[in-house]
C-alpha cells in the first residue's frame, strides 16, 4: 500500500508556504531579538492572507482552507492588538522577550488544516490533526504569568491526549478490519458487508471504528459529550489563541467530520438500517449540543467563557446539516462557518479591546459603549446579533438553511421530529445570552472611572469589514431576489 502515490506536491504548496515562513519567523526572532514583535504578526497576517487568495483562486477551490487560512490571519492580527497584555504575561514587563514564538505557531496549525482538507486516508488526516493540536496546546497554554492560560493549556493537553488516543485505535481498528486506510464509499460498502469474506463480525468490527472516529471529531468541533474542554480552555487561553480555537480549529475539526461521514451517504435513505443509526446518532449529538451549549451559555458572566458554549451551541445547529449527507453538505457547513467565524472573530477583537483598556472580560466591563463609542457599539451590537440569527444579518441566512434541513430530514425520517423543537428553544434562548452583551452597552450607564475606548485602527478595519460582510451577505438574496 503506497499512499504517497495519491497526493500531488502541488497540492500542499501553500502549507509548504506557511511553514516555511514560520520558520523564517523563529529563525529571525532569535537572530533579530530587538526587531519589534508586530512586525512578525503583520508579515504572518500576511502570509496567511495570500495563501488563502490561493485557496480561493486556485484550480481546485478549497473552502474550508480558505475560512481556516482567514481566521489565522485575523488572530495573528488580533495578537498584533493584543501585544500589552502579552508581554505582561510571557516576559512580566514592557519588553517583547518570548513573544516571537506567539506569532509563528499560528501558521504552523493553519498550514495543518491545509493538509487536512487535502486527506483522502487516516494516515495523512491523522498527521495533519496532530500538526493542529500540538501547535495549539501551546497557543493555550503560552502565557506562563498567567495561571488561566496554564491551566487552560494543561486541560487540553490532557483531554486533547485522550481524544487522540480515542483516535488512533480507531484508525487501528478501522485498517483492521478494511485492510487500507483510504476513505471512501467504496471501502464503506465493501466493510459494512462484512469485507471479502462477507463476515457480520468483520461489519461490526468496522462500525465499531467508525463510532471511535466519530468520537475523536467530536471532540475536535466541541460537541457534546466531547465538549467539557471548551469552556475553560476559551476562558484562560489567550484571546488570541481562542480566537484561533473558536474559527480555525472547528473549522478543522468538521472537516474531519465530513471526511469521515460523507463516505456514508449512500446509505442515508429510508429503508437502511445503517441509514436509521447514522440519523438517530446524529440527531442525538446534534440535540444534546444545541441544549448543553445554548443552556450553559445563559448563566456566563465572562463574555470569552460565553463565547465558548456559544461555540458548542452553534456547532450543534451545523451537526444538523449532516442527517442528510446526500444534500449539499460540504456548501452549508462552510456556509455556517463562514458566518461564526466573521461574527467570532469580530466579537474576539471586541473583547481583546476591552480586555486591554478597562482590565475586565467580564460582559459588565462593555456597560456604556452605547453612549461613549457608539460606532463600536454598533458594530458590536451586529455580530452577536448574527450569532443569534436576527434577520438581514449572514447569520440569520445559515440558521434558515439549519431549520430547512432539519424541516427537509425529518419528513423522511418521521422518528426524529423531536428535534426541531429542540432547535426552537435553543434558537431562542441565543438571543437571551448575546443580547445581554448588547444590554450592558446601551442599557448599563458608565461608571465614574469608564473613559471612552480608544479602538485601534487593526481592531476598527477588521471590525467594520467583518459586518459589512455579514450584512451584505445576510441581505444579497433579497438583492438578487429584487
Amino acid at each position: 500500500m503506497n499512499i504517497v502515490s495519491t497526493y500531488t506536491w502541488s497540492q500542499f504548496t501553500p502549507a509548504f508556504a506557511l511553514v516555511g515562513l514560520a520558520a523564517l519567523l523563529i529563525l529571525a526572532d532569535s537572530l533579530l531579538p530587538r526587531l519589534p514583535k508586530r512586525i512578525y504578526a503583520a508579515v504572518g497576517a500576511i502570509g496567511t492572507f495570500v495563501a488563502a487568495y490561493f485557496l480561493a483562486t486556485g484550480e481546485q477551490t478549497d473552502i474550508f482552507g480558505f475560512i481556516a487560512a482567514i481566521a489565522t490571519g485575523l488572530s495573528i492580527l488580533l495578537a498584533f492588538d493584543y501585544t500589552k497584555i502579552s508581554c505582561e504575561s510571557i516576559a512580566g514587563s514592557g519588553n517583547e522577550e518570548g513573544t516571537g514564538e506567539f506569532y509563528a505557531l499560528p501558521l504552523v496549525a493553519c498550514a495543518g488544516i491545509l493538509c487536512l482538507t487535502q486527506a483522502r486516508d487516516l494516515i495523512m488526516l491523522f498527521v495533519s490533526l496532530e500538526v493542529i493540536t500540538l501547535s495549539s496546546y501551546v497557543l493555550a497554554g503560552y502565557f506562563r504569568r498567567n495561571q488561566g492560560s496554564i491551566e487552560a493549556g494543561i486541560k487540553y493537553l490532557v483531554l486533547g491526549a485522550m481524544s487522540t488516543g480515542v483516535l488512533v485505535y480507531g484508525t487501528a481498528w478501522y485498517f483492521g478490519m478494511v485492510g487500507t486506510f483510504n476513505l471512501g464509499s467504496d471501502v464503506v460498502l465493501a466493510a459494512v458487508k462484512g469485507g471479502v469474506a462477507a463476515s457480520p463480525i468483520m461489519g461490526t468490527g468496522f462500525l465499531l471504528a467508525t463510532a471511535l472516529l466519530f468520537a475523536g471529531a467530536f471532540f475536535k468541533v466541541g460537541a457534546a459529550p466531547m465538549h467539557v474542554w471548551i469552556p475553560d480552555v476559551y476562558q484562560g487561553a489567550p484571546t488570541p489563541t481562542t480566537s484561533f480555537l473558536a474559527v480555525a480549529s472547528k473549522t478543522a475539526g468538521f472537516v474531519v467530520l465530513c471526511s469521515l461521514a460523507l463516505p456514508f451517504a449512500p446509505y442515508m435513505v429510508p429503508g437502511s438500517k445503517l441509514g436509521t443509526l447514522l440519523v438517530w446518532c446524529f440527531a442525538l449529538v446534534a440535540a444534546a449540543t444545541l441544549l448543553i451549549g445554548n443552556l450553559g451559555a445563559m448563566r456566563q458572566t465572562n463574555i470569552k467563557r460565553l463565547l465558548g458554549y456559544s461555540s458548542i451551541g452553534q456547532a450543534g445547529f451545523i451537526l444538523v446539516f449532516f442527517l442528510d449527507l446526500n444534500g449539499p453538505v460540504v456548501f452549508l457547513v462552510s456556509s455556517y462557518l463562514l458566518a461564526y467565524a466573521l461574527s467570532t472573530i469580530a466579537a474576539f477583537f471586541a473583547v481583546a479591546m476591552v480586555r486591554t483598556q478597562r482590565g475586565s472580560e467580564e460582559i459588565a466591563a462593555f456597560r456604556g459603549l452605547g453612549t461613549s463609542n457608539p460606532r463600536t457599539a454598533f458594530l458590536i451590537t451586529v455580530c452577536f446579533a448574527s450569532l443569534a440569527g436576527v434577520p438581514l444579518t449572514f447569520g440569520f441566512l445559515v440558521k434558515m438553511y439549519a431549520f430547512v434541513a432539519a424541516i427537509s430530514t425529518i419528513e423522511a425520517w418521521c422518528g426524529i421530529c423531536w428535534l426541531l423543537p429542540i432547535m426552537i428553544v435553543t434558537a431562542a434562548t441565543g438571543f437571551y445570552y448575546y443580547f445581554k452583551i448588547i444590554r450592558s452597552m446601551y442599557w448599563e450607564k458608565p461608571q465614574a472611572g469608564d473613559k471612552p475606548l480608544c479602538v485601534p485602527l487593526c481592531t476598527g478595519i477588521v471590525m467594520t469589514l467583518c459586518v459589512l460582510a455579514l450584512i451584505y451577505l445576510g441581505t444579497m438574496p433579497l438583492i438578487t431576489m429584487g
